[in-house]
């Protein structure tokens, strides 16, 4: 039986849960028990339900995990077969309010789910496995014959047996099941059908008859290739009456992997302890009286971490945990005031404040001894700063001497880094003491929601006292997600001084870039092993309130003073953390300064002709029709362009593209029939009907992906879009950007250069201005190698590819044909991603021996460019990691993971990110040199996009010349490298003009 491995050492794994298939599951073995909640709803499919996917998360312990259901519309199958389903007996009354309650269970404690309209939720399994296959491996959870189709060496399928037990079903449990392997599975199922699903079949064979046709014959095509082979007369006339449903039956059954749903991977990450940890887990089992499964499931997990706290808590040096959790019970914590005190003498800072307010005027909003089983806050004095003496004593102790630290975080009206305001702001100075200032009228006028007199606070004053504050403080602040409080705090005039600032988000990504769950909530848990209060208690569906301002002022307090509180304990852990690993310079001398950066490009915007994309919105919508119109005349019918299997079928079985061009290779295929994926066209694209359906493909993605969607994120009060830089986006260091991501809108194609030019200023007296780093990767590779004849071409200033190829090939750079240049510069590209001959040879059309001989006398004359690539794989595996030039690490636990296929690309990994993370910092320390250039000089000029390895600009047109002058200064200085960094720089009335 195929068991997953330990969680230390398997390859990442994601468990895909079919929620319908479960829950029927569920109902049949437990939803006659008589459970009910207590409003009378019966709640034991749910209960089941819980029980199998808590077990399966607490012994599989996935990394991923989702459950996927079917919506309640018809599918594309009922599309084409309206009697699809239609024969189910309807669903019984007692599992349809369960359907909803354990959707609405998953929402309340935080596990992902999936469903899309015209699609069940087998198409989303197969979707979410097709994508993950390049990542880890894909566990299905459920009974359904149906998903052994898609079982293969990154699928698997979790077969649910008697109670809670269950099996991992691979390659020859399938064999075992069905007598076919997997990729047979689809032909079996077309020819036995199905009565549940009126799936016709072919009437009269059942599963062991169309086993052994499948097995024979190879597939469904092959059985009616073979028909007159058959020697039962019976078989055979049956099968001949029927073809026309047994392949109606192949469509039905044949799982889509192709469902258009988006999602960031990191979202559906899952940490069972977190999970079981979490008040809002054991709320709702309470809730609906399943209390007992909770303890079921978590008692051993409690105990050991339960053991584990005290034990730390005794043996803490640093912290004195119960030193200090003993001398809080009795009030006796004046030596950690004493640390941040604003100058008093100890006997008047009763108050905590640092100065000589009452102390009967401080009171804290709780002083309990918080013990949640899954660790111990300790006394938590959170403070609500409700009088201008308590604001104005909190202000004196940020700009005290004696401060050297604090932790900050703001509460807003939403997440709009614009548009949305802070409506109050929280401090903590030491662990478990914290304060909140509110400043916005619900809170402050003494109405329901202040739930006490009013506050004699007034918000303008309130962040103007802020504002002075942080101008002279000389403390360092610490928060996590800073880049958002920045901004948030920008909204309403308060800059945060020249005083170092830390983001506790960033330094956790900067210490394991691959680990994700950087959110405040997860590392709380992670790094103290202490559960947070959930956003989810104070706003959203459930709670029935839509913003923070609809939230009384006694619980944001305490959640603001939380976060804080915790923001201040991890900021601890993660400091050392990046001392420990000697990522000292990268973070404070590079990531925290480019941090900044971005807030400066995301408030800046960048502008977007919104008429030229409505009229480019139209010329596309015509081009689809005419594309489609010609596209249906070429194939002599009208099909699904979107449908990989119809389109397989029109061009390698109708078409025969393939034969038509000469084609010698080997078809790629799938259990849906000939790959249609870009790869795959690419080979073909001297075919017209090819050529057509790539630039449908093109323009549909730009059409839904951009030209639609940009004019919707304009904002009003800017008339600009601010796209979100992530700094914390991708392993490598390289900076990813979201709503809108704009950093793959295509270049180098027509349409693709149209979206570029809707890019552009707002007035004519305004210019964008482009800087490209040349070849960045290879300059990198050149200075990372040593590899002398590398760095010499990039001195002399040489075409690097003409004068590879020539270095090959023997000649001399004026005899290198543009073919054989072409040839070489695929291979310099693309030995950074770890390229073999079999890549080259596809990629240039070329055999397989002259790859290799290509490849071979490359290294040959780059021998210190094969050594350090050598080195490279050794370091991986002899470390578990790599990292760049300035230290940036990126870890690959996937070479342990034992899969060959997963050591070569992890290997690969260990190759590239070294020289593109490289590639990366050096983008990031001339963004630097640019940001304080253009300070300096007071230019107008602003950075308003990067992407990969270009940088963006917008200014007035008087400042283009002084201005592309700055740009090849700062970014061509940005480091020293055996190799001169160079620039393309140029300018522009929109983006694609600029880029000359």
């Amino acid at each position: 039986m195929d068991q997953p491995s330990s969680p230390s050492t398997e390859i990442p794994s994601l468990y895909v849960v079919d929620g319908m298939a479960l829950l029927f599951r569920s109902f049949y073995a437990m939803g006659r028990a008589g459970l009910t909640a207590p409003d009378g709803t019966p709640v034991g499919a749910v209960y089941g339900f819980l029980k199998i996917i808590f077990k399966l998360l607490k012994e599989c312990r996935p990394h991923y995990f989702v459950v996927a259901w079917d919506a309640p519309v018809k599918t594309f199958r009922h599309d084409k077969f309206p009697a699809y389903k239609g024969t189910r007996s309807p669903t019984p009354e007692e599992i349809v309010p369960q359907i909803p309650l354990i959707q609405q269970v998953l929402r309340d404690i935080g596990i992902q789910a999936f469903t899309m309209p015209g699609y069940e939720a087998d198409d989303i399994i197969g979707t979410l496995s097709a994508q993950f296959a390049s990542t880890g491996c894909t566990y299905i959870v459920s009974s359904d014959k149906d998903f052994l189709q898609l079982v293969g060496d990154t699928t698997k399928v979790v077969s649910l047996k008697k109670g809670d037990e269950y099996e991992i079903w691979g390659h020859q449990h399938v064999i075992d099941y069905f007598g076919v392997p997997p990729e047979g599975v689809i032909s079996v199922l077309s020819i036995m059908g199905d009565a549940v699903d009126n799936v016709p079949g072919v009437k009269g064979i059942g599963e062991k008859g169309a086993a052994k046709l499948v097995s024979e014959y190879g597939s469904l095509q092959g059985v009616y290739d073979n028909i007159d082979r058959i020697s039962n007369p019976r078989t055979k006339q049956l099968l001949i009456d029927s073809k026309e449903s047994a392949f109606l039956s192949h469509w039905l059954v044949t799982i889509c992997q192709t469902v258009p749903i988006e999602y960031e991977l990191n979202s559906l990450r899952l940490d069972f302890d977190f999970l079981m940890s979490k008040p809002e887990t054991r709320t709702v089992l309470s809730e609906l009286r399943m209390a007992s499964l909770l303890k079921t499931i978590t008692a051993p997990q409690i105990e050991k971490l339960a053991r584990e706290n005290k034990k730390n808590g005794e043996s803490n040096k640093n912290g004195e945990n119960e030193k200090n959790r003993e001398s809080n019970k009795n009030g006796e914590n004046k030596k950690n005031k004493a640390a941040n005190a604003v100058g008093s003498p100890q006997d008047q800072i009763v108050d905590i404040f640092g100065n000589t307010v009452a102390a009967a005027s401080i009171q804290p909003i709780h002083k309990l001894q918080i013990d949640r089983e899954s660790g111990e806050w300790g006394i938590r004095n959170y403070h609500l700063v409700d009088s201008v003496e308590k604001l104005q004593a909190i202000c004196q102790r940020i700009t005290s001497p004696l401060t050297q630290i604090f932790a900050f975080d703001t509460e807003t009206t939403g997440l709009d880094i614009l548009e949305d305001r802070p409506i109050g702001f929280s401090i903590c100075f030491e662990s478990g003491e914290a304060h909140y200032i509110p400043a916005c009228d619900a809170h402050l006028n003494g109405g329901p929601l202040c739930g006490r007199e009013a506050i004699l606070l007034d918000p303008i004053q309130t962040w103007a006292k802020l504002a002075e504050a942080f101008k002279n403080r000389k403390s360092a602040a610490v928060a996590h997600n800073l880049k958002f409080d920045m901004h948030q705090l920008l909204n309403v005039g308060v800059t945060l001084g020249d005083a170092p600032l830390f983001c506790s988000m960033v330094g956790a990504w900067l210490c394991d870039p691959v680990a994700g769950g950087y959110g405040l909530d997860e590392q709380t848990w992670r790094k103290e092993g202490l559960v947070k209060i959930p956003t989810s208690t104070l706003i959203g569906k459930k709670i029935g309130r839509g913003t923070m301002l609809e939230v009384p002022l006694a619980q944001i307090c305490e959640y603001a003073c939380e976060d804080v509180d915790a923001t201040f304990r991890i900021w601890n852990k993660i400091e050392k953390e990046i001392a420990e690993k000697s990522l000292q310079n990268l973070y404070y001398e590079l990531e925290m300064p480019i941090l900044s950066v971005l807030v400066d490009m995301e408030r800046a915007g960048v502008h977007v002709d919104h008429n030229q994309l409505l009229q480019l919105s139209d010329e596309i919508h015509s081009r689809l029709m005419e594309i489609e119109q010609q596209i249906f005349i070429a194939a002599g019918e009208t099909f699904n362009i979107a449908s990989p299997k119809q389109l397989g079928a029109v061009l390698f079985e109708r078409l025969k593209v393939q034969d038509e061009l000469g084609f010698k290779g080997k078809m790629a295929k799938t259990t849906l029939g000939f790959k249609t994926d870009a790869a795959v066209l690419e080979q073909f694209e001297a075919h017209p009907v090819v050529a057509l359906i790539q630039e449908f493909r093109e323009l549909s993605k730009l059409l839904n992906t951009y030209i639609i969607v940009l004019p919707q994120l304009i904002k009003k009060c800017s008339g600009r879009i601010h796209t979100h830089f992530n700094q914390i986006g991708t392993a490598t260091g390289r900076l990813s950007s979201n709503d809108p991501n704009l950093q793959n809108i295509p270049i180098r194609t027509v349409w693709g250069k149209k979206v570029r030019a809707a890019f552009s200023t707002p007035s004519p007296n305004r210019a964008i201005i482009s800087a490209d780093y040349s070849q960045i990767e290879l300059r990198v590779l050149a200075h990372l190698s040593s590899d002398p004849v590398m760095i010499d071409a990039f001195k002399k200033g040489a075409d690097i590819h003409r004068e590879t190829a020539a270095k090959i090939l023997g000649k001399e750079p004026a005899e290198v044909t543009s073919e054989e240049r072409s040839n070489a510069k695929t291979i310099n590209f693309g030995i950074i991603y770890g390229m073999g001959p079999q890549r080259l040879a596809k990629e240039q059309g070329i055999t397989l021996q002259a790859a290799k001989s290509f490849i071979e006398r490359y290294f040959m004359n780059f021998a210190k460019v094969r050594e350090y690539l050598d080195n490279k794989r050794i370091e991986a595996h002899e470390t578990g990691m790599v990292k760049t030039l300035f230290g940036r690490p990126r870890p690959l636990p996937q070479l342990r993971a034992g899969s060959g296929l997963d050591q070569r690309g992890a290997e690969n990994m260990a190759i590239n990110s070294p020289i593109q993370g490289t590639a990366a910092d050096v983008m990031k320390f001339g963004m630097l040199r640019v940001h304080q250039a253009l300070k300096h000089n007071g230019f107008q000029t602003r950075m308003v996009l990067q992407v990969h390895d270009e940088l963006v600009l917008e200014g007035p047109v008087s400042e283009v010349d002084a201005v592309c002058a700055l740009m090849h200064e700062a970014l061509e200085g940005a480091v020293q490298f055996s190799v001169p960094l160079l620039t393309d720089v140029s300018s522009g009335s929109n983006w694609l003009n600029a880029k000359k």
